[in-house]
């Protein structure tokens, strides 16, 4: 095997090595965000009553507070703005917890006063579900936690494209070398 080859096998198994690590170390850090906020969003998004979901949305409000994510930090590191800071996650996150506090009273008000009639299911269900969609419009609604709790804990695992990118690139370049043994 010459130089280059070597050199192209070498390139490749560095680079499987450290593409498995920095999988398996991903895949850790999103785990402990799950495990203390994310879960929570899923959970709210899968309750059927709004007890279930306040419970669950406190729960991950109160979490992202007994992080350290705070009303001025923001889930970008270049382009901080308004939209992308803790102060308007919170917002939101209280916003939905506002209105899932008025179907809990809704619903206390209309089922004690014995309408609980079909038509009245049916109009629940549908609050719910729109209570559902609100949580996961297109995202989760913590999509400013995630990323901002990111760049508290873990910055670089916050660019991770970049760092997938790269190994990928290495992995590239290692194969060219062994498959063509460089340019001649």
């Amino acid at each position: 095997m010459d130089g280059i080859k070597f050199f192209g096998a070498t390139l490749i198994t560095v680079s499987l090595i450290f593409l498995i690590l920095f999988g398996i170390t991903i895949y850790n850090i999103n785990y402990s965000y799950e495990k203390v906020i994310g879960s929570h969003m899923d959970n709210a998004y899968n309750q059927n009553t709004p007890e279930g979901m306040l419970k669950e949305l406190r729960q991950a409000r109160v979490n992202m507070v007994s992080e350290g994510l705070t009303n001025d930090m923001h889930g970008a590191v270049f382009y901080k703005k308004p939209t992308n800071s803790m102060e308007f996650q919170y917002n939101h996150i209280d916003s939905i917890i506002s209105r899932v506090e008025a179907v809990q009273v809704w619903y206390d008000s209309t089922y004690t006063k014995g309408t609980n009639t079909e038509t009245m299911g049916d109009v629940y269900e549908q609050k719910m579900d729109n209570l559902a969609n609100f949580i996961y419009e297109t995202q989760r609604s913590d999509w400013i936690a995630k990323d901002t709790w990111m760049i508290k804990n873990h910055k670089i695992y916050y660019f991770q494209g970049y760092i997938w990118a790269l190994l990928v690139l290495l992995l590239i370049v290692g194969l060219f070398f062994c498959i063509y043994g460089g340019i001649k």
